[in-house]
């Protein structure tokens, strides 16, 4: 079994104990991502562009791997406000997946790491014969 840990290009490894994703032969497996910059830590108050940043994050990490979006295969959706912000988040969601999209689980949650936090996203992708890294 090949393992290694995946680092997008910003370098920056978070500041908890996890790694930003762990390849695993062919299959990637993505920690949840949230809307905050990479860099400045920062996020947007509204869903949609939280939503958005957070996709940004996931395919930083996929390209650090040699995959993109097409490569995922299952999605998991943690939301704060499920009945206010679900409908923008899905629409942001069919927007990034407008073809076949990746099989998707979607959890409610009392808190995410940060206040004000209202996505975060975790994937698995099945790397395409022939990607590297």
């Amino acid at each position: 079994m090949d393992r290694r840990v995946i680092v997008p290009e910003t370098g920056l490894l978070p500041h908890r104990p996890y790694s930003p994703a762990i390849l695993v032969d062919d299959f990637l497996f993505v920690s949840g991502h949230t809307g905050a910059h990479p860099v400045t830590r920062e996020f947007s108050d509204d869903i949609t562009e939280q939503t958005r940043m957070t996709f940004d994050n996931i395919r930083a990490v996929l390209a650090a791997a040699g995959a993109d979006m097409q490569d995922v295969v299952k999605a998991t959706v943690f939301m704060t406000d499920m009945s206010a912000d679900f409908q923008a988040m899905n629409a942001v969601f069919r927007d990034v997946f407008p073809d076949n999209p990746p099989a998707r689980s979607t959890v409610g949650v009392a808190h995410l790491a940060r206040p004000g936090l209202k996505v975060e996203i975790e994937v698995i992708a099945y790397r395409r014969k022939g990607a590297s890294t």
